[in-house]
């Protein structure tokens, strides 16, 4: 996209014609998987027609069925991939399922009939989905997981396990190349609510699938079904239980969705050709009984692609949305080292329009420092108000924005946006969008708290104690000289009587200090910011963010084990 955008001249048309493509590409490629896996090319046929005309499984659940609707205007809804790409963005799932797609195509094809080219194809198309999007991740894995489960006509393969064990290895190995295992470490943390639920109750979901493939009669089903069977399975365990019993397995179950309905579309052309094949001899009838199907598709499909067309157009008044509204007034009075908190659409959509620094993108479960995702808990839900002040000054907010029930924000987070309402004075008022103006304690920038001090983390986000105590020694501290700030780089100048130099921004382990050009040790503070300790006098402390080592090293592995593959395709031959 980036590339694109840049020969062009225009990003957001770069990402619509990359999503788009993303898009387009699902269809040859769930033909191409419903070929390797079902050997039938009416049935790889049919399933593609499935996919792009029928909606979705999960419109069984009214709420999701009444979210289908409402962006084509039609009764039948427009197949869910459709409404995750236009209405809520989803270009990089959408992207990775047509490489999840192609990557089960290119598995079973390598399963099949093993070659180091068949190989090669296949890691690409699996490390594409890692590199693309971590939901599209864990449904390939599902995929695999599904693949190598089976013990049908379409999955006994000589040393299938053997195969799939090697393609599994290589491609992590590639994937080390971006993944780092400090990412991994922070992503698999457990941030509460679907996160933390999941690495109990997906195993369990997985070992009644590995029962039900020895239990049941698979083996005689189609080629091809036993596979898509386990799939339907699997994925359904993510989704029904969230939808029913508001019991998540996976994180954000509903996302899940599109690689549900890629297996539903393959296990309708499947089904369908299979009733055909057994009930028709004649090759003419059977091909007249294909497309009298796919006309019955095109039937049910055809109004809601119609009535979602005006939906496709970009937006010709995007220039007045309240998002760049307030993007552009917060990038007009924010001064430096002072943040904003935003949550939703607002939050989104604000470096779109403004570089403006925030608490906040819209991802809290996975960052190295946890104290934003309690403390965003707070202001958007809780009850006591005084503890969200508190947690605003601590991440040196000057400005909150607030979203209230007249706005045009789909994501509404504030469970009480009156609260702070007397509080803090009101400094922008538009449309439903409110922005108030919080106090700040100590510079915004960085403060030079005494040695004595105490900053002592709190044990949860409702700990007024400890947030008292750190926002006085805060207020009580001193302000450095000089800070000046780019990216990955600080330097402050102090003139303290020593103790410790609280830099404002989240502390990890890529960042390197030095006072006086001598190498300092640099922590997380109480609440995750950077601290440097820094002698009495006046120093100059310099900080240095720089590429993370296990980085480094994963992306040594990959270049290892690309250059040893190769290494081994280019050795010449003995012969027999």
């Amino acid at each position: 996209m980036a590339l694109l955008g840049k020969l062009g001249g225009d990003i957001p048309h770069a990402y619509r014609i990359v999503a788009a493509t993303g898009y387009a590409l699902g269809l040859p490629a769930l033909y191409l998987a419903a070929r390797q896996l079902t050997g039938s090319r009416r049935a790889a046929l049919l399933g593609a027609g499935a996919f792009l005309l029928l909606p979705s499984l999960t419109y069984a659940f009214p709420p999701i069925r009444t979210d289908g609707s409402a962006l084509s205007g039609t009764f039948i809804p427009p197949p869910w991939r459709l409404v995750a790409l236009v209405e809520y963005g989803e270009g990089p799932h959408v992207l990775s399922l047509s490489f999840a797609l192609l990557g089960v195509a290119a598995t079973l094809r390598y399963l099949r009939a093993p070659s180091g080219l068949r190989l090669a194809v296949a890691i690409i198309a699996l490390v594409a989905v890692a590199f693309t999007n971590l939901i599209g991740a864990l449904g390939m894995a599902i995929f695999i997981f599904g693949i190598a489960l089976a013990n049908g006509p379409a999955a006994s393969f000589t040393g299938k396990w053997r195969r799939l064990a090697k393609l599994g290895v290589l491609t992590v190995l590639f994937s080390l190349g971006w993944y780092s295992l400090g990412f991994m470490r922070a992503f698999s943390q457990p941030g509460g609510g679907d996160t933390a639920f999941f690495y109990i109750a997906l195993p369990v979901v997985a070992l009644v699938a590995v029962i039900a493939v020895v239990a049941l009669p698979l083996k005689r089903l189609p080629a091809g079904a036993d596979v898509v069977t386990l799939w339907l399975f699997l994925f359904g365990a993510i989704l029904v239980p969230k939808q029913l019993f508001g019991i998540g397995i996976a994180p954000q179950p509903i996302r899940y969705s599109l690689e549900l309905d890629a297996a539903f579309a393959i296990a309708v052309g499947l089904l369908l050709a299979w009733a055909i094949e057994r009930m028709v001899r004649r090759e003419t009838i059977r091909a007249a009984g294909a497309t009298l199907a796919l006309l019955a598709f095109v039937a049910v499909g055809f109004p809601a692609w119609v009535g979602v067309q005006a939906r496709l157009a970009p937006d010709p008044n995007w220039q007045s949305w309240t998002e760049r509204r307030v993007a552009l007034w917060l990038s007009d009075h924010l001064r430096p080292g002072e943040r904003a908190f935003l949550t939703g659409d607002h939050a989104f959509w604000l470096d779109v329009f403004a570089y403006v620094p925030q608490v906040r993108g819209g991802q809290d479960f996975s960052a190295v420092d946890p104290w934003p995702a309690h403390a965003a808990f707070q202001i958007n839900t809780g009850a006591d108000a005084a503890i969200s002040k508190l947690w605003l000054q601590a991440f040196a907010v000057r400005y909150l924005v607030v979203t209230t029930p007249a706005s045009s924000e789909i994501y509404r987070d504030f469970t009480n946006p009156a609260k702070f309402d007397g509080m803090f004075p009101v400094v922008f008022d538009e449309r439903g969008v409110r922005i108030y103006e919080v106090p700040l304690a100590g510079d915004p920038r960085a403060v030079e708290v005494a040695g004595g001090a105490e900053l002592r983390p709190p044990t949860n986000g409702i700990d007024r104690a400890a947030l008292e105590s750190y926002m006085n020694a805060v207020s009580r501290s001193t302000a450095p000289g000089a800070v000046t700030a780019s990216l990955g780089r600080i330097r402050v100048e102090t003139a303290a009587q020593g103790g410790s130099l609280v830099v404002r921004q989240a502390y990890d382990s890529g960042w390197r200090a030095s006072v006086d050009g001598n190498g300092a040790a640099v922590a997380p503070d109480a609440l995750g910011m950077i601290s440097v300790p820094v002698p009495a006098g006046s120093h100059v402390v310099e900080l240095d963010h720089r590429v993370h080592l296990d980085f480094l090293a994963g992306l040594g592995l990959a270049t290892l084990t690309g250059l040893v593959l190769v290494g081994r395709a280019l050795r010449p031959r003995r012969s027999p």
